[in-house]
């Protein structure tokens, strides 16, 4: 990835799956289903993680989904907090 595709900006939206993967990462990866543990190094983790996102998502009552776009709007006004850029 080139570097000014990874630089987040106040104003832009982001998805709620992106917004899950920086803010529960460790969640994202215990969804993977049938492994016994994955990192970035595992082969063909982001798909996995994709999966693992909508998995997480689609598991989630209104009111935690209500939460999570609050902290994308939170994103799309502030930009990201430092550790997650």
């Amino acid at each position: 990835m080139r570097a000014e595709e990874n630089q987040l900006i106040p104003g832009q939206k982001y998805c709620l799956g992106d917004v899950l993967w920086w803010t529960r990462q460790n969640d994202v990866f215990s969804a993977m289903m049938g492994l016994p543990s994955a990192n970035t190094n595992t082969p063909g983790w982001f798909m996995l993680r994709r999966t693992a996102e909508k998995k997480i998502l689609d598991g989630m009552m209104e009111e935690e989904i209500n939460i999570l776009r609050g902290e994308a709007e939170r994103m799309a006004r502030e930009g990201l907090l430092k550790d997650i850029q």
